[in-house]
């Protein structure tokens, strides 16, 4: 049986503050993964920091996502640091430089499981939109939108899988039922989008052995 390891890499979306455990979309494809796929030996793992942009998981990337020697990474960092406070606010110069050297570290890294020719290939997750009555000045969907270019522009550069889940969001209809009270995190809908376009993403690149192996050709 063949052994194909997920992480997943970011802030507090990707590790799901705010909300129980089984409504995380990390833990809930670690549950249904396995019943899709039997024949995949899956390790699927939440390496995220709430809080953290992608300065600090460029610090982090090594420790905690390329030990895991991961086949597949999922990649959503920019509601932090689009954020105008002192302590969280990177330039787009800098997100895209730091996101640029996580991909390259990620596809640099030989994880020696055989799949995709041992390259872990990134999957990169576009931040979604906020409540602007509760956050402007400090957050923006115009200035989250800048930074979900960013996001795009390096998945097509780098031949990355890309889930737009801003986009997605948007147009989801009244968008503010995916956000939690807070008008920041997700909210229960929130997580049940974000797992059906994961999960859509990821049986794009599975056979029936596991991780498509031309991915990177």
């Amino acid at each position: 049986m063949i052994k194909t390891t997920i992480v997943g890499f970011g802030d507090s979306l990707t590790y799901g503050y705010g909300v129980p455990r089984n409504v995380r979309f990390i833990e809930r494809l670690e549950k249904f993964m396995p019943l899709y796929f039997p024949n995949i030996s899956w390790n699927i793992c939440n390496a995220a920091t709430s809080g953290d942009t992608t300065r600090e998981g460029l610090k982090k990337v090594e420790k905690k996502v390329l030990s895991c020697n991961p086949n597949i990474v999922l990649i959503l960092f920019g509601s932090n640091d689009s954020a105008m406070n002192d302590k969280q606010f990177r330039s787009l110069e800098e997100f895209e430089d730091n996101l640029r050297k996580i991909i390259s570290k990620i596809k640099h890294h030989n994880n020696r499981t055989g799949l995709n020719k041992c390259i872990p290939i990134p999957v990169l997750i576009t931040p979604p939109p906020v409540r602007e009555d509760l956050w402007a000045p400090v957050r923006s969907n115009n200035r989250l939108k800048q930074y979900g270019y960013i996001v795009k522009s390096l998945a097509k550069e780098y031949h990355c899988p890309l889930i737009d889940f801003f986009e997605h969001a948007i147009n989801y209809g009244n968008y503010e039922e995916l956000l939690g009270d807070d008008g920041l995190h997700l909210s229960e809908k929130g997580y049940d989008l974000l797992y059906d376009l994961t999960f859509s993403e990821l049986t794009k690149l599975i056979n029936y052995e596991g991780v498509l192996k031309d991915w990177d050709e």
